[in-house]
C-alpha cells in the first residue's frame, strides 16, 4: 500500500489540483492520499480567529466569503459531474456556515480554548479533502473523504508514544473501511484533538505527521510527501545555484540538517514511519517525472562523505565562565536548568574545564538568564552570529574531514568561534560572524560538493 500526502502548494490552484489528480491515478494498487488545506488557508483561519477574539465581525465575514469563493471556485473548475460538484458545494458552504457561528461564540465569550483552536484549523483539510474526493470521483476514481478531526478520543492526557501508537490503529481501521469500498481514502491532514493542541503539540508540518501515522498503522510499503521542490538539496539552491538534488539521505542526517536550517521537512514530522521503517520519498508535485529523495531508517554504505551544508542566521553566543567549574559536578546541570526555567532552547554547546559556550536564536529572556547566572559566573553574550553545519555519514568512516574544513575556511579568511562535533559522529557544526556565513557555505559546498 502506498500513503501520498499533498502540501498546500499542491492543492493551491486549479492547475496545481489537477497534477494532483493526475499522479493519484498513475498508481493502480491501493493508496490513501492525506492533504493540507490549500495554501493559505490555514493562516486565513489564524486571522479570522484573530479578528474574531478581537470583535471585528465584518473582517471574519469577509475572511470566511473568500474563502467560500475561493473553493467554490476551484471546484467548479475541476469537478464535471454536476451531481457531485452540488454535493461538494453544499458541503463547503455548511462547514464554513458552522465556522461563522462558532467565531461568533468566541467573540462573545471573548476567550479562546485549545480544543476550539483545533476545532478551528481542522476546516481548511476538511474543506480540501472533500474538495479532492469529489475531483477524483469525478474523474473516474472514486475517493472517499476521511474526516479525522473527531478520530481520536479524547481520553489522553498527554501526546506521548502510546497517544501516537493508539493513533496509528485508529487510522489504519478508518483507511481500511474506505479501501474495502474500492475508493481512495481521501484523509484530512489535520486530526483534531491532540493534548495541548495540535499547533503546539505537533506544529504546523502536522500533516506530514498525520500521513506518517497512517503510514505507519497500515504498515505501508513507502510514503510519499508531494511538495513544490524535488527533494533535499546538497545546499540552498537560492544562495548556492550548484547545489543538487540528494538521492538518498538518512533520518538521521536529515535530522540534523532540518535543525540547522533546512526548510523541506522536518524528520520529526515523520518520524512514525521512519520508526514504522518505512521508506519516505519527497517529491515535487510540478515536476512529477523527478526521482526525489529517499528518507531511509538507514544507509550503510554511503558514496560520498557529505550529506549537505546548511545556515543558520540569527544565532547569539553566550559564554559562561566559571572557575566554580572545575572539577564541581552539577556545574552544568545548573547552567541548563536556567535556560530551561525561561524555555529557551540551546543549539550548538561546547565546553572546556572552566567555561560552556551554548547558542541561542530566542534573546528575549536573556537579561534575565544573566541576572541569575551573574553570581556564579562571568557571561559574555556575541549577537549576530551563525551556524554552519556539514552533515555526512561518512564523515567518521574518513580521517582529517575536521582538518579539511578548518583548512578551507581559513584559507578564506573566516575566523570559528565555537565549534561540536555531535556524537553521532555526522555532523560538524561551527559558529562564524553572520556576515561570513553565506561566504563559508559557498567555498564549502565548492569544497565538497562541486569538486567532489
Amino acid at each position: 500500500m502506498l500513503v501520498r500526502k499533498f502540501g498546500g502548494t499542491s492543492m493551491g490552484s486549479t492547475e496545481s489540483i489537477s497534477t494532483v489528480v493526475k499522479i493519484v491515478q498513475s498508481h493502480r494498487g491501493e493508496q490513501v492520499v492525506a492533504v493540507s488545506a490549500m495554501s493559505g488557508v490555514t493562516d486565513s483561519l489564524l486571522a479570522a480567529t484573530k479578528a474574531a477574539l478581537a470583535g471585528r465581525r465584518t473582517l471574519v465575514k469577509k475572511v470566511i466569503a473568500e474563502m467560500l469563493a475561493r473553493h467554490i471556485e476551484t471546484a467548479g473548475k475541476n469537478i464535471q459531474n454536476e451531481k457531485v460538484l452540488a454535493e461538494t458545494n453544499q458541503y463547503f458552504e455548511k462547514v464554513l456556515c458552522d465556522l461563522s457561528n462558532f467565531l461568533k461564540a468566541i467573540q462573545e465569550l471573548g476567550e479562546l480554548s485549545i480544543r476550539s483552536k483545533n476545532t478551528i484549523m481542522a476546516v481548511g483539510e476538511r474543506l480540501s479533502a472533500k474538495m479532492l474526493a469529489g475531483i477524483l470521483t469525478s474523474a473516474g476514481s472514486p475517493a472517499e473523504q476521511l474526516d479525522l478531526e473527531k478520530a481520536i478520543p479524547q481520553k489522553f492526557k498527554k501526546a506521548d508514544h502510546d497517544f501516537y501508537i493508539a493513533t496509528e490503529k485508529i487510522f489504519a481501521q478508518k483507511v481500511r473501511k474506505i479501501l474495502a469500498k474500492k475508493k481512495i481514502p481521501i484523509a484530512t491532514g489535520y486530526f483534531g484533538w491532540v493534548p495541548g493542541g495540535m499547533l503546539d503539540a505537533v506544529g504546523r508540518g502536522y500533516s506530514d505527521y498525520c500521513a506518517a501515522l497512517i503510514a505507519a498503522g497500515v504498515a505501508a510499503k513507502s510514503l510519499e510527501i508531494w511538495t513544490d521542490v524535488s527533494g533535499i538539496l546538497t545546499a540552498d539552491p537560492r544562495k548556492i545555484p550548484q547545489a543538487k538534488i540528494i538521492d538518498d539521505i538518512s533520518s538521521e542526517a536529515a535530522a540534523e540538517l532540518a535543525h540547522f536550517g533546512a526548510k523541506v521537512i522536518h524528520p520529526q514530522s515523520i518520524h512514525p514511519a521512519i520508526r514504522a521503517r518505512v521508506p519516505v520519498w519527497i517529491k515535487n508535485t510540478f515536476r512529477p517525472g523527478d526521482r526525489g529523495t529517499a528518507i531511509l531508517p538507514e544507509i550503510k554504505n554511503p558514496p560520498q562523505i557529505m550529506t549537505s551544508v546548511t545556515c543558520k542566521k540569527g544565532v547569539t553566543i553566550v559564554n559562561i565562565a566559571s572557575f566554580r567549574m572545575l572539577l564541581q559536578y552539577g556545574f552544568l546541570a545548573k547552567i541548563f536548568n536556567v535556560f530551561a526555567k525561561y524555555e529557551i532552547p540551546i543549539d550548538v554547546v561546547s565546553t572546556s574545564e572552566v567555561s560552556v559556550s551554548v547558542t541561542i536564536e530566542d534573546e528575549s529572556k536573556l537579561p534575565e538568564i544573566i541576572k541569575e547566572l551573574t553570581p556564579v559566573s562571568k557571561i559574555s553574550v556575541h549577537p549576530k552570529k551563525a551556524i554552519i553545519c556539514l552533515v555526512g555519514m561518512g564523515i567518521y568512516k574518513r580521517r582529517g574531514v575536521a582538518g579539511e574544513v578548518f583548512a578551507t575556511l581559513g584559507a578564506a579568511d573566516i575566523s570559528i568561534d565555537q565549534i561540536s562535533q555531535g556524537a553521532s559522529e555526522i555532523n560538524i557544526t561551527f559558529v562564524v560572524d553572520e556576515k561570513d556565513a553565506d561566504k563559508a557555505v559557498a567555498i564549502l559546498h565548492k569544497k565538497f560538493f562541486e569538486n567532489a
